[in-house]
């Protein structure tokens, strides 16, 4: 039987002081997620059991003790192996943050970034302790030590962003189509164009906008409007705004159909998002 969401035990840690970062912890979760991608630069650490990552058409192996890193808009998926429970912490480092320390280390302005390696072996960082000041900096957000757990966000953050990305060069090899069409559907998540609507508009059979969407992205259309939906729907949650309103907000006219489409896509119910108030919150 399918492990309740309700019954996961994970939480979100965030604070308008360390406006940075968001951290998730999940513990023993057998729960998958669909394709999705965040707005953020993902880093990752597994803490217990091994997870697979899908990601640009690979199926990755990740063990406890490794760390995982995930491009800003980088469709991907970490799901269970053979409903086995693991645990794991997300941390989500906001992308411009990333791009000035690269602009500053490269010498020239750096626009996007690419992660040389998506899977970051025990074995690779032990000597740098990276997995240590992850489990440090958790502990720290946990007992609301904003100053030494900004600290230990740039000691681990910084090494990465050196070591292990680095500024992107194939902006030219990008298809022109994919991102007329990701355009276009992100000027209205409430009313997104049909796929009719985009094939009369760009001259094009829906089966080449699909095609050309989904070999760019690695996520369908219409996918890929479900997860803007759920990243926007995290956003409004973040400032305060009602289950209700934040469901119409971001196209969902059914309660029902917003609460299946979060769990699909972020493994959490939205009460738990909008529940999961920084520790912060509470002592403020």
């Amino acid at each position: 039987m399918p492990q309740p969401i309700s019954a996961i035990n994970q939480q979100y840690w965030r604070h308008p002081n360390l406006p940075l970062i968001e951290l998730r912890s999940t513990y023993q979760s057998q729960q998958g997620y669909k394709a999705h991608s965040h707005a953020q630069l993902s880093i990752g650490l597994v803490i217990a059991g091994q997870t697979c990552l899908k990601i640009a058409g690979q199926e990755l192996l990740v063990n406890a003790g490794d760390l995982i890193l995930i491009e800003p808009d980088k469709v991907h998926a970490c799901n269970p192996i053979a409903d086995q429970p693991r645990s794991y912490h997300m941390l989500y480092v906001d992308n411009q943050w990333c791009l000035n320390q690269l602009s500053g280390l490269y010498g020239h302005q750096v626009t996007h970034l690419n992660c040389d390696q998506v899977i970051i072996p025990k074995i690779q960082h032990a000597s740098d302790q990276l997995a240590p000041l992850f489990l440090t900096m958790v502990e720290q957000l946990k007992n609301d030590q904003l100053s030494a757990a900004n600290l230990t966000f740039e000691q681990l953050a910084l090494p990465v962003l050196a070591t292990w990305c680095s500024p992107a060069t194939n902006e030219s090899d990008h298809n022109e189509l994919a991102l007329q069409i990701k355009r276009r559907l992100l000027q209205d998540l409430v009313e997104p164009p049909t796929l009719e609507h985009l094939a009369h508009d760009l001259a094009r059979s829906q089966e080449t906008i699909i095609r050309a969407f989904s070999k760019q992205f690695g996520i369908t259309p219409k996918s890929f409007i479900n997860n803007a939906r759920i990243e926007q729907a995290k956003l409004l949650f973040r400032q305060g705004i009602s289950i209700v309103d934040v469901a119409i907000a971001v196209g969902f006219s059914d309660q029902s159909q917003f609460h299946r489409a979060f769990v699909r896509y972020s493994a959490a119910t939205p009460r738990q998002y909008q529940l999961s108030k920084s520790i912060f919150d509470n002592k403020s």
